[in-house]
């Protein structure tokens, strides 16, 4: 895919002396769960930073009347909520990897995260120290239940350098990258692809559970992570009961009225 945005669409968007950009996927069906996770960062001035790609045109619409930086892919036809693992999803994931080599390309270091994330904490200096640090090529989420388990890693959050090796691992355009990608595809799609083909190559960080719980880990433990949490990733629940979730823990944000516009 070449995607229809330049440098210039992504400028304003860049963070950490023009380092890195920010960005997710979405559609106009999980519109609401992204205007949650932008909510969650505006206390910290970082929601207008994040660039925005959605599958089809009417989300994209949305989100720049609400002023954020927000492209269309024009898949009308992947604009419904696509469940995990469901037809369509699997075509939402692969954009994923093709947006980070496209980033990568530009020189920019990548930080991609779910809509399904809410900011508890300013996550500012925590990537200030990604950038900084030269020791790693990704730092990522770890989807187990124990912080020196790294069978696999989630990318629903995770900080890519921009460097060859990573751009050479995430080439999912070549007909060598759309087979390697094929072989991922209905078995947890992106993930699959980096635990299996970008994993055993990089020099890769788990973030602490303690900080950046995966859903399974909070749900279970989230008195003990309500103080020291700088996000909750709502995985390891399908579809809208994200939402209820969200809700029982009160990390639900949205007004009635900031529903209403979606």
């Amino acid at each position: 895919m070449a995607f229809s945005f330049t440098p210039d669409d992504i400028r304003q968007c860049l963070i950490i002396d023009g380092s890195t950009v920010m960005t997710t996927v979405t559609n106009s069906g999980y519109l609401l769960y992204t205007l949650n996770m932008l909510k969650s960062l505006r206390s910290s001035g970082l929601d207008k930073k994040v660039f925005i790609i959605s599958m089809d045109e009417k989300g994209a619409c949305i989100l720049r009347q609400k002023g954020y930086s927000a492209i269309s892919v024009e898949k009308e036809d992947l604009k419904q909520f696509s469940p995990w693992n469901s037809k369509g999803y699997d075509q939402i994931c692969y954009v994923k990897l093709q947006v980070i080599h496209y980033f990568i390309s530009l020189g920019r270091n990548v930080l991609l995260m779910d809509g399904d994330i809410v900011f508890k904490q300013n996550p500012i200096n925590e990537i200030r120290k990604w950038v900084e640090n030269m020791e790693h090529d990704v730092w990522i989420q770890n989807d187990s239940e124990q912080n020196a388990n790294h069978e696999n890693m989630c990318t629903g959050y995770l900080f890519i350098r921009a460097n060859m090796l990573m751009h050479s691992l995430y080439d999912c355009n070549s007909d060598q990258g759309r087979k390697k990608y094929e072989v991922c595809a209905f078995d947890n799609n992106d993930q699959t692809y980096f635990n299996k083909f970008v994993k055993p190559y990089c020099r890769m960080k788990a973030l602490p559970l303690e900080q950046y719980p995966n859903g399974n880990v909070f749900y279970n433990h989230a008195n003990q992570l309500k103080n020291t949490s700088i996000l909750v990733h709502f995985n390891w629940v399908k579809g809208h009961l994200k939402m209820a979730k969200m809700k029982e823990h009160k990390l639900w944000l949205l007004t009635e009225e900031e529903e209403e516009v979606v």
